[in-house]
């Protein structure tokens, strides 16, 4: 609807144009013609032309009242006719009269040409028509008796070939503004249609003008009993591009994909070639491709290897080479759907099972993926359900001080108790939050009711320790978040040394702008930070000197794995560690499950420990009864 209303719009801008023209080009000449009448008109009657004077007379009246129609109306169409038609009176007044002293006829030129550029093209040729009829009946006909003064044949010949030449001229140059304003309307048109329909950076068809074209494609599969490939692609660390070099770098890596992408579905061999628009950018770095009448899955699958296979290399932009590589999911018409929408989200699904499943690489849509689907969408009701009714609840894991055994730290760990959610643990439904951005909402929730809790083990309970609170990396791009804790923090009273947020280190984009400036604002709200999941990332380490860290979490896969043969799992403790002293920065192992680990950690110098050998998640009222036992 939205291009529609910009095209009408851009249209009546165009029109309103010509309104004002000829508006202004109506007034103006009534208005001269209406002086000229009543003077000449004066002029007639005092010489004693009374029939002349009158008719002159009697049209200037007629042309102040169609002036003050068109002043109270706006009414150009009819202004426009009635101008037309005192003109063409006036002129064979003047031809029948004469005129004063035989001149009037050479009055009809200006007249007859301002009568038809009042009008459009073709209603000026029906008047030229009308007039040169009328002209040639009074003067070469019999009805010459008509004329009150006489012409000869030679000045009546002349008359009309000057008319014929005057009238043509003016025809022509209507025509040619008409034509003008057609063109413009039209270069209008197109350009709004290009702007609608089409990518303005590629020129590929963009989402609305893919789904027409992916609806006719459907209806004529399901005529011709044909099945259609669709091929649902995503660019893997396109963000990064970016983020690091800029959106002007993104653009350029954008557009050579698209041509690479052109090229590669339009092999030498012109075997499944698609049709024409089916190839289409939806919408950032997603791309589409539409495989009419494919035999089987096998030639969808051909052509998702020649598309990966344009990233071997990189692409170099500006002199830099980015290692960008993709994801494409493939939904078969008419076996995994038979409407265009769920064709689309079929394939989409799709692709992010392929994004999920190391990248570079292709999947069909399954039914596997189908019930992933199913319930990824029960999961999100859940989460709505969870947020309206207040299903969510927190539990709390105690953490431990190495050396004395003191209970230093809570951790607050989400759990929910949503019907919808029943068996379905933080593990899998806090990405489907985050993806949804209810995670936002959820991390209020959490945070608040952190404060709350802690707020109330340090008045009833005499809690001296920190709350760790986890955060989703979502919040590293939400520019509100600081704000947001502070208000929480002045809300519930609570002095910020007491709070430590954790972010696993898998969010952190290396030299994002935005991530750093966060944390910088977090830290400086003076609370703590620590690295989740620490090792697990891509966080190289002479980088954690720009983070504001105050604390790394070691991995429980790397606590698992202290005794492992594998030399270089089994060292990444010692390795993160060493790490944490050169940084200056506190140590917490998570998932210890053993004396053995808890034993180890303690000799080599870690600082915190939690994990079940320790203590459970507890909750609020176990939590209580375990703080007074220890």
């Amino acid at each position: 609807m939205t291009n529609t209303h910009h095209s009408t719009a851009g249209q009546q801008d165009m029109l309103a144009v010509r309104y004002s023209r000829r508006y202004r080009l109506c007034q103006v000449l009534t208005i001269l013609g209406v002086i000229f009448l009543f003077a000449l008109g004066s002029l007639s009657l005092i010489d004693n032309a009374h029939i002349l004077g009158a008719l002159l007379i009697s049209n200037g009246i007629l042309g102040l009242l169609n002036l003050y129609l068109l002043s109270r109306t706006k009414n150009v169409e009819r202004a426009a006719l009635i101008l037309s038609g005192i003109l063409f009176v006036l002129s064979m007044s003047l031809i029948i009269t004469g005129g004063k002293s035989n001149t009037g006829i050479l009055w009809v030129y200006p007249i007859a040409a301002i009568n038809l550029f009042i009008n459009r093209f073709w209603p000026a040729v029906f008047v030229f028509c009308i007039f040169s009829v009328c002209s040639i009946l009074l003067l070469l006909t019999p009805l010459s008796f008509l004329l009150m003064t006489t012409y000869t044949i030679t000045e009546a010949i002349r008359f009309l070939l000057t008319m014929l030449a005057l009238n043509s001229i003016c025809l022509a140059a209507l025509r040619s503004e008409e034509q003008a304003y057609q063109t413009i309307m039209q270069l209008h048109e197109d350009d709004i249609r290009q702007m609608a329909y089409y990518d303005t950076l590629t020129g590929l068809p963009n989402r609305w003008s893919f789904k027409s074209n992916l609806q006719r494609a459907i209806e004529k599969a399901k005529k011709d009993e044909q099945s259609i490939g669709l091929l649902y692609i995503d660019l893997d660390n396109f963000k990064q591009v970016n983020d690091q070099f800029g959106h002007e770098a993104g653009d350029k890596l954008l557009l050579e994909f698209s041509e690479r992408l052109s090229n590669a579905i339009r092999p030498a061999d012109k075997l499944h070639m698609p049709m024409a628009g089916s190839l289409a950018r939806l919408a950032g770095d997603e791309f589409v491709v539409l495989l009419p009448n494919i035999k089987n899955a096998s030639n969808a699958s051909d052509i998702a290897e020649r598309i990966l296979a344009i990233f071997n290399g990189g692409f170099v932009v500006d002199g830099a080479s980015h290692m960008v590589y993709a994801s494409i999911g493939i939904s078969i018409y008419p076996d995994d759907a038979t409407e265009p929408s769920e064709l689309l989200h079929n394939a989409d699904a799709a692709m992010y099972n392929a994004k999920h499943n190391g990248r570079n690489c292709f999947r069909f849509f399954t039914q596997e993926i189908a019930e992933n689907l199913r319930q990824r969408q029960q999961i999100e009701n859940g989460l709505k359900l969870a947020l309206i009714e207040d299903y969510f609840t927190l539990v709390y894991m105690p953490i431990f001080d190495c050396k004395n055994k003191t209970v230093v730290a809570l951790e607050v760990l989400l759990r929910c108790s949503s019907p919808e959610l029943e068996g379905i643990g933080p593990d899998q439904f806090i990405p489907v939050a985050e993806t949804t951005g209810l995670i936002k909402e959820i991390d209020l929730w959490v945070i608040s009711e952190a404060f709350q809790a802690l707020s109330l083990l340090q008045s009833e309970h005499k809690f001296k320790g920190m709350v760790c609170i986890n955060i989703s990396g979502v919040e590293l791009k939400n520019e509100n978040f600081p704000t947001q804790l502070k208000n929480q923090l002045t809300t519930h009273k609570i002095d910020p040394k007491y709070i430590e947020l954790e972010v696993t280190e898998t969010a952190f984009v290396v030299g994002d702008v935005t991530n750093l400036k966060i944390l910088n604002e977090l830290h400086e709200l003076g609370v703590s930070l620590a690295l989740d999941d620490f090792g697990t990332g891509y966080t190289a380490f002479n980088q954690l000197i720009h983070y504001p860290a105050d604390c790394l979490k070691i991995d429980r896969s790397f606590v698992n794995d202290l005794f492992s043969e594998r030399e270089a799992r089994n060292k990444m403790v010692m390795i993160i560690q060493n790490l944490a002293e050169l940084y200056d920065l506190r140590v917490i192992a998570e998932g210890v499950e053993t004396e053995a680990q808890l034993t180890y950690l303690t000799e080599i110098g870690c600082d915190w420990a939690q994990g079940y050998y320790l203590s459970r998640p507890l909750s609020w009222n176990n939590l209580i009864n375990f703080l007074k036992a220890h």
